[in-house]
């Protein structure tokens, strides 16, 4: 077959001519499966920094209370001499323990959430297991605080 061929197709070829090698096949398809893209962890990984984070706010925010209890005392008679710069910080202090206990609750919430759709779901299931018990962990400290200051009759409006 020579280049002729494409242009004369009703061509015949001549007896005792030379046969051209056939063109070589096309390549057989492998019989290898196409490869799955790896799972990605996002949802684990949130889940788990959710809930280091719920524990991170609770350290800080026990801290942050220490610190200013020990000042207080510590300097017990400048903070009743002083009674209205004492009360500014400790009001600007108690507004800082609402944000750490209802954002640690937040944040507690959708570790737990997270972290369950992470472990159903195979992504990232043991970054989403840790960011349960974190989330659980944090839960359970909240409520136990929440319960003893309720039940503690130091709250106003709170009748026991």
């Amino acid at each position: 077959m020579s280049g002729t061929d494409d242009l004369f197709p009703d061509a015949e070829q001549l007896p005792g001519a030379a046969v051209p090698p056939a063109p070589p096949a096309a390549p057989a398809p492998s019989a290898a499966p196409p490869t799955e893209a790896p799972r990605r962890r996002g949802i684990g990984t949130a889940a788990f920094i959710l809930g280091l984070l719920a524990i991170l706010g609770d350290i800080v925010g026990i801290a942050i209370a220490l610190f200013t209890l020990l000042g207080a005392v510590t300097n017990l008679g400048q903070t009743l001499t002083n009674v209205d710069n004492s009360l500014g910080a400790f009001l600007g202090v108690i507004i800082l323990e609402f944000l750490v206990f209802f954002g640690g609750i937040l944040f507690a919430v959708l570790a737990v959430i997270l972290g369950i759709v992470a472990a159903v779901r195979n992504r990232g299931r043991v970054l989403g297991v840790f960011g349960v018990i974190f989330g659980i962990a944090v839960l359970a400290a909240h409520t136990v605080l929440g319960i003893t200051i309720a039940s503690s009759g130091n709250v106003p409006g709170v009748t026991s």
